[in-house]
């Protein structure tokens, strides 16, 4: 036996040593993008709106005013978050998995995982991202993206928000196929069969998410349709847009951000025991349009920062790497996207309360007026 020389043991020893020692989490309280001090601080001074940012965050935004929480019954001191330490936002997140689990144990359970993630990216004394536990959250999503692959037909008798949301966001991703039958040329020779595709997923801010192995020809106007034609379906991206549209479909259902016109949430019919999904009403807004965009803007570059993050270190050299293309996209992709719904939602409530002021500048809501 030949045994290795003792500098390559003691290599060895060390490596063996940092990955058991190592940690899979992340800490993101250093990202300026994630501290959302636009919508917590500012409200720091102010009890009233600070209680009403709590209340807000603490439900889903179609939830009528009665309905909320009750602003009286929040912490006095008011630190905007939980006793627990949890962030409120949590809450209706809880809701849906609870809801789930109620018709299905089984499939409701792999929802919990979410409900922890997301609390931890949520809690500003701490932020931080578990990338053991985002991998649960990949395979959740690799899961119910296979029940429907099995049983389309019991997702479409499903009565609940999320697996008619889900189904929906699926369906429109691979492009809603569809197939109707069309004349031969002449009008007398054999019919043949039109494949008629949507414009694939569309986010509630408007982003449209379709399979690259579609072509597809969208109608822009009766004079100039546009042709788009396939790319190649690889690994990375189609995995990392499954997850994507997982997540999307799991955080619409729990704080129903009002989506702009086009979303593909506003396409799914309501259930008799559910209202349908918000739309942004540009003539009664709950927000101003502008801050709308503010909005959105921030939870895009709050995305773009944790992708980053986490990218780095999956596709890094350290211990942590995963030495997977196809993880590491999903892993940054499932990172971003709930980071991405935290901010839109929390960003959401932020401009709601303070409704009526000026929005360019929240700090004088803040200053004491004078007597």
């Amino acid at each position: 036996m030949k045994w290795l020389p003792y500098p390559l043991w003691a290599l060895f020893i060390i490596l063996l040593m940092q990955a058991g020692c190592s940690s899979s989490v992340l800490q993101l309280r250093d990202q300026l993008d994630l501290h959302r001090g636009e919508f917590r601080q500012r409200l720091a001074n102010n009890q009233d709106l600070a209680d009403k940012f709590l209340a807000c965050t603490g439900q889903a935004h179609d939830e009528p005013s009665n309905e909320r929480r009750d602003a009286g019954t929040l912490s006095e001191s008011s630190p905007l978050q939980t006793q627990k330490g949890q962030a409120l936002s949590v809450g209706p997140l809880a809701a849906v998995i609870e809801a789930i689990r109620r018709q299905n144990a089984e499939k409701g359970g792999s929802l919990s995982i979410l409900a922890e993630v997301f609390d931890e990216v949520g809690t500003d004394t701490n932020a931080r991202i578990d990338l053991d536990k985002l991998k649960q959250v990949a395979e959740a999503a690799r899961q119910w993206h296979g029940h429907i692959g099995l049983d389309e037909d019991q997702f479409d008798r499903d009565t609940s928000r999320f697996a008619r949301l889900l189904l929906a966001y699926n369906k429109a991703y691979f492009g809603d196929l569809s197939y109707r039958a069309r004349s031969g040329s002449t009008g007398t020779g054999p019919r043949g069969v039109l494949k008629v595709t949507s414009q694939g997923f569309v986010d509630r801010s408007g982003n449209a998410f379709l399979f690259p192995g579609i072509s597809a020809e969208i109608e822009m106007s009766s004079a100039s349709p546009v042709r788009a034609s396939a790319s190649m379906a690889d690994s990375q991206r189609v995995s990392a847009d499954l997850t994507r549209i997982f997540l999307e479909a799991f955080f619409d259902t729990a704080f129903r951000v009002p989506a702009v016109h086009g979303a593909t949430a506003l396409r799914v019919a309501p259930s008799s025991q559910e209202s349908s999904y918000p739309e942004f009403d540009a003539d009664h807004p709950a927000i101003p349009v502008e801050a709308l965009a503010r909005v959105t803007r921030g939870s895009l570059r709050a995305e773009a920062a944790v992708v980053s993050i986490v990218g780095k270190t999956v596709r890094g050299g350290t211990v942590l790497g995963t030495q997977n293309e196809t993880l590491a996209a999903t892993l940054e992709t499932a990172a971003g996207v709930i980071a991405k719904k935290l901010v839109e939602h929390e960003g959401f409530c932020y401009f709601q309360v303070i409704t009526g002021q000026p929005a360019s500048n929240p700090r004088d809501q803040n200053e004491p007026t004078a007597k």
